[in-house]
């Protein structure tokens, strides 16, 4: 090995070494791409960041209600990146709409261990989202539950929130034969809302701008064992 590509061993000079290593990552990171490698768990994951600009509209709202969202990609200082869209869809049991107004209960200590009580937290449905790359020649598909919540506001409005915990299922593209998950995060604000239930199905079905972080961390195809 060359005196070039030996490990510097100086503490002093290790330690610029990392802080130069770390505003560059951080440089990388504003100036546009979704791929943080800064944030991988070990020598092989990949992970990725970015956000969706959605549009989420109820349709079907008297028959089989879901949600159903369209919309690009952004970097995470929310400029759109060309050539990227997503579309996702949260079909939704009529009967259970007034969950999203039910918090959990008050969790007791100590937090890392039993008992855990999940009530209105993980029992509202799936969903399944896929996020398109380079002109849809590059995708990465999820599924998995979902949890929607409505808090009313004192101006009249009302503020929402979506989350959920998601596989990769299938790819194509760069991400092809990838293993991993998501977890995505995303909030609307609405100027109007009523708290009479075919009001709310009436401006949910007339749609909301939504703004969404996901989250990927991946194993390429290339690296599994099987």
């Amino acid at each position: 090995m060359s005196d070039q590509n030996k490990p510097c061993q100086d503490p002093e000079k290790r330690s610029i070494v990392n802080a130069l290593d770390g505003i560059r990552d951080m440089i990388a990171s504003f100036a546009g791409g979704i791929e943080f490698p800064q944030l991988a768990n070990g020598p092989i994951e990949e992970v990725l960041a970015f956000n969706n600009n959605e549009f989420i509209v109820l349709k079907d709202p008297t028959g089989h209600p879901y949600f159903s969202s369209h919309g690009p990609l952004t970097d995470l200082n929310h400029k759109i990146i060309p050539g990227t869209r997503v579309a996702t869809t949260f079909p939704i049991d009529p009967s259970s709409l007034d969950e999203s107004f039910k918090w959990p209960p008050v969790q007791v200590a100590p937090f890392d261990q039993p008992p855990v009580d999940k009530l209105h937290s993980t029992n509202q449905g799936y969903s399944k989202q896929a996020y398109f790359f380079d002109s849809d020649a590059t995708s990465l598909i999820t599924v998995g539950p979902s949890t929607p919540k409505i808090a009313p506001l004192k101006n009249g409005g009302a503020q929402f929130w979506v989350c959920s915990g998601a596989m990769v299922t299938q790819a194509t593209g760069r991400y092809e034969g990838v293993r991993g998950a998501s977890v995505y995060l995303g909030s609307g604000y609405l100027p109007i809302w009523s708290d009479k239930i075919d009001e709310q199905i009436k401006i949910l079905a007339a749609g909301f701008v939504a703004l969404v972080t996901t989250y990927f961390k991946l194993v390429p195809k290339s690296q599994r064992a099987g």
